[in-house]
């Protein structure tokens, strides 16, 4: 899937989440998005095989790094269609809940990581209940690489500004 499609399905199901609730705590957000990205990514675009989850622990010895991202899209290894664990990642993406620009910097670390150690061709940051995406603090080296959104709540209407692909922040809806 390309970058530009799995955004558009992103941005989409972050727009479908309304309910104020979520928007209080990373945690309750994460449920909330897994919940709507399964409704917004069609089943097709995806690799056989390919799912959507939380990802509760990366191991040093099978992964080659320890970080837990929020939510992952990707093939579980299989070594039967896996040369690696760098094969078959689609996306890794990042949650913070009104983050400071310390917490933005060490998503974008985390986000790297997972880029260079395991492959993953697509790395999203979304900062919630807040209309900064944090873009300028990507390091110089991964802009382009790493997508910033930030998504609030206006009037019960969800909110999501788009720093992709290095580009100047825009409201998306």
């Amino acid at each position: 899937m390309d970058h530009e499609t799995l955004l558009a399905h992103l941005i989409e199901a972050l727009g479908a989440i309304t309910a104020p609730r979520f928007y209080e705590t990373e945690r309750g957000f994460q449920g909330a998005l897994l919940a709507e990205l399964h409704k917004a990514i069609p089943h097709h675009l995806l690799p056989e095989g390919a799912v959507i989850e939380q990802e509760y622990q990366k191991r040093l010895y099978g992964h080659g790094l320890t970080i837990r991202p929020d939510i992952i899209i990707h093939e579980p290894f299989d070594e039967a269609r896996h040369d690696s664990r760098k094969d078959g990642n689609i996306a890794v993406i990042e949650l913070k809940r009104d983050a400071s620009q310390e917490g933005a910097v060490g998503d974008f670390e985390s986000l790297i990581k997972m880029m260079e150690v395991l492959a993953y061709p697509m790395a999203i940051f979304i900062n919630i209940a807040s209309e900064t995406t944090h873009v300028a603090l990507v390091p110089e080296d991964w802009k382009g690489h790493i997508t910033c959104l930030a998504v609030s709540l206006h009037d019960g209407k969800p909110q999501v500004i788009s720093a992709a692909l290095g580009m100047p922040a825009a409201r998306v809806s």
